[in-house]
């Protein structure tokens, strides 16, 4: 039976990862040892794939929690301790989290396919004039067409051949101009959004092209598993060869979502997601108070160049008719 500070360090029901253990020298559980680590690290890149997925932290929890450690303390309490039984037990859990994995990445790609069709779809006909409504996709980073308004003041046709203004009406126009606030401050966490949303998406190009890879191992499978008489004998062990090299390199690819969030100076992915996440919330904010600042000017200088149109008509209304007189 092992003691609890033993146990505590392999298993720490705490966080989403298992902690390998260390091989010291001479031991002669080395290989075991070996091999359990490698069972470890194999769920390790099951979290961080399920991470990048979009499976929530809670879920992963659960998993854990009901094929790893509750499983561990049943094998101790029937068979006692019995480390070699750890690998089938953290297989099992590895198996359940990657059928979630599956389900949440097939429903987000239903979702992606509607929204996509949804864009394709034809413009809807007005029934009054026969005109055609455009469908424009509104999305967070969709400037707003009004505030290039900004760049190009509108000018009133009338005032265009106006006669000189007197200076002290022209002093008092310029008194009337809107200022210009300063812009939000942007925190820390706002600035690095950018850089970290580069990571992000390097996350999940490297998720698809492990989606693509089981795709290909699940239709090979597939393949193998339907040869009936002759070809099961001939074609079975060259698919399965097949089917070994593609798991491999799946492994390989799953192990290289660590391996990005390393390279930035991360210790794992969810330690990346979680400054990701906050990171994200700071930017939106920041947007939200720049967006509702960008408004606030531009209908402040709405109203200065109506009430400016305004006060050159009248002036000019007022120099015809002196003319006139």
């Amino acid at each position: 039976m092992k003691d609890d500070k033993e146990k505590l360090h392999v298993f720490d029901s705490s966080g989403l990862y298992l902690a390998t253990k260390k091989i010291g020298k001479n031991n002669p559980k080395a290989e075991q040892i070996q091999t359990n680590n490698e069972m470890r690290m194999r769920w390790n890149c099951e979290v961080d794939r399920a991470i990048v997925s979009g499976v929530s932290e809670t879920e992963i929890q659960q998993i854990k929690k009901k094929y790893i450690t509750d499983r561990i303390k049943e094998s101790v309490d029937i068979f006692g301790s019995q480390p070699e039984r750890l690998g089938s037990i953290i297989m099992t859990a590895v198996t359940a989290l990657a059928l979630l994995i599956s389900k949440v990445l097939d429903k987000a790609r239903e979702l992606s396919a509607k929204f996509f069709e949804k864009e394709l779809l034809p413009p809807i006909a007005e029934p009054s004039g026969g005109r055609t409504a455009e469908i424009i996709p509104q999305t967070d980073k969709t400037p707003k067409q009004e505030h290039s308004r900004l760049k190009e003041p509108a000018v009133n046709p009338s005032a265009q051949k106006q006669e000189p203004q007197p200076k002290t009406q022209a002093k008092a126009t310029n008194q009337e101009t809107p200022k210009i606030p300063p812009k939000p401050v942007m925190s820390a966490e706002a600035a690095a959004y950018p850089k970290l949303l580069k990571i992000y998406k390097e996350l999940n190009r490297q998720n698809g092209i492990i989606f693509d890879a089981e795709r290909e191992r699940n239709a090979l499978e597939l393949e193998r598993d339907s040869l009936k008489g002759l070809a099961k004998l001939t074609k079975r062990g060259e698919l399965q060869n097949r089917i070994d090299r593609k798991n491999e390199e799946i492994d390989l690819l799953k192990v290289g979502l660590s391996g990005i969030v390393k390279r930035y100076g991360f210790q794992t992915v969810h330690d990346f997601y979680k400054i990701f996440a906050v990171s994200k919330t700071a930017n939106d904010n920041y947007q939200d108070k720049a967006d509702r600042q960008e408004d606030s000017i531009y209908k402040r200088l709405q109203n200065y160049q109506r009430e400016n149109a305004d006060r050159q008509t009248k002036h000019t209304s007022k120099s015809k008719d002196k003319r006139a007189r």
